[in-house]
């Protein structure tokens, strides 16, 4: 794990995003800083946090068109040392 301040400021970020949302709008299940899954805006930055079993639930239309949309997925499960 790397402590730039871009990586500290980015995980505040998401941290802020779970705990404003405490629960996954789609699954209703209680998100976690550690396991969420990480949609990011089309600046890099995180927009959207949903649970794993959200993102496993999602088609691979919805995720081409969101790549195709300059989004992009952050999911710690797939990540280097996860």
């Amino acid at each position: 794990m790397t402590n730039t301040i871009q990586d500290v400021l980015r995980r505040e970020l998401v941290r802020y995003l779970v705990s404003k949302a405490i629960t996954c709008a789609y699954t209703g299940r209680a998100l976690d800083v550690r396991t969420c899954v990480v949609i990011n805006g089309t600046d890099g930055d995180p927009a959207i946090v949903i649970s794993p079993e959200a993102y496993d639930a999602m088609t691979q239309d919805t995720r081409d068109a969101l790549t195709e949309r300059g989004f992009t997925i952050t999911d710690p499960r797939t990540e280097a040392g996860a």
